[in-house]
């Protein structure tokens, strides 16, 4: 790792590349097994030699090369790993938000080292995302308003925290983020532009208002300094006990990882994204527990100015256009063309500022 950092390993080279670099520190482990989730680094929990202090015997290690674990040839600048680290230190003021129960936290991150872009964080043992989770465990509505309530809010405290005056070094140093600020754009609003050839008797003519769109979100970014946002906020990013889910008295844990694509840009990213995918559980599976999310969450997070609900909204639509119609085996053709149907009234409507379609929606909850 630290003789040719552009060097590709195999998968079981890179574990033991990983492990080896660990043996002479509190963090050496006995071994490591690989985690599934993740696609741009390579992730492990390790079980370690020795306990640490605070009674933890696993750990969870996240190693980052120049380029995508799970596509060698999709180079990514691994200073992404070196935002993570300061946002997650930075992130260790924010206090865990709780509510009916269930307590919502960023892990603790113990090392990081800069030689071998390695960082070590607490672990969340026999944990799954939240998207797997609502997808093998049957939840009632009743639940997931604690669930999503709980998400909501502590959402909310994330980017009250974050735009205090307090945290203007912290937002000055993430400001600098600008390789996964670009990817973030390009990935959603270039992407939309370019989406419009697959679906053309779908999305044939809407170019103008996604050119509008897509120009406008530019020029905002380019113009505005913009709020410290998760970037990556979505139900894969969520971490949850693998388990029925507990009655009110017990307690429950979350954790919300991956901070790599943190950076200055708009809040509704982070709202938008989040909305999309738990969408996406109700389009393409016909559970519920998406929609009750969703709404659970905006009760959790506090009403939105029309402005930014309309923008939201938007965002929830180009996800849905741009990787809803891109998921792998969840739908048929016609579920697939159904849902940039839909990205394509939200996105339109949204654009336009109708009220009164969203009311008709699943996603009249912004606009509460």
């Amino acid at each position: 790792m630290q003789g040719n950092p552009m060097a590709t390993l195999s998968p079981d080279e890179m574990l033991r590349e990983v492990q080896a670099s660990l043996e002479n520190s509190q963090y050496a482990c006995t071994s490591l097994t690989k985690l599934t989730g993740g696609t741009a680094n390579f992730v492990y929990r390790g079980s370690l030699v020795q306990p640490l202090q605070d009674g933890n015997e696993t750990v969870v290690i996240k190693h980052t090369e120049p380029y995508s674990a799970s596509n060698t040839s999709f180079k990514l600048s691994s200073t992404r790993c070196d935002f993570e680290q300061t946002i997650l230190t930075a992130l260790q003021a924010l206090p865990p938000v709780s509510h009916s129960g269930i307590t919502v936290q960023t892990p603790k991150i113990y090392s990081f080292s800069l030689s071998t872009n390695t960082q070590i964080y607490s672990d969340l043992p026999d944990s799954t995302e939240l998207k797997t989770y609502v997808l093998t465990h049957a939840l009632t509505e009743s639940q997931c308003s604690r669930l999503g309530c709980s998400l909501g809010k502590w959402a909310k405290a994330f980017h009250e925290w974050a735009a205090a005056p307090a945290q203007k070094e912290v937002r000055e140093s993430m400001k600098g983020n600008t390789e996964m600020k670009e990817l973030k754009y390009m990935i959603n609003y270039t992407t939309l532009v370019a989406t419009i050839a697959n679906f053309p008797s779908i999305l044939g003519e809407c170019k103008s208002v996604f050119e509008a769109i897509a120009m406008d979100v530019r020029e905002r970014l380019d113009n505005e300094e913009g709020s410290l946002i998760h970037g990556d906020f979505w139900s894969g990013n969520v971490l949850l006990k693998n388990a029925p889910f507990p009655e009110l008295e017990e307690p429950l844990k979350l954790f919300v990882i991956d901070w790599e694509l943190s950076h200055l840009s708009d809040l509704v990213f982070d709202l938008g994204q989040m909305f999309a995918e738990l969408f996406e559980l109700k389009h393409f599976k016909d559970i519920d527990a998406g929609i009750w999310l969703i709404e659970g969450f905006m009760k959790g997070y506090g009403k939105l100015n029309e402005d930014m609900a309309f923008r939201a909204a938007i965002h929830v639509g180009v996800h849905l256009i741009c990787w809803g119609s891109r998921v792998q085996g969840w739908g048929s053709k016609e579920q697939v063309e159904k849902v940039v149907e839909v990205g394509r009234g939200f996105v339109v409507n949204g654009w336009e500022k109708d009220r009164r379609y969203f009311e008709g929606t699943l996603l009249k909850c912004l606009f509460a």
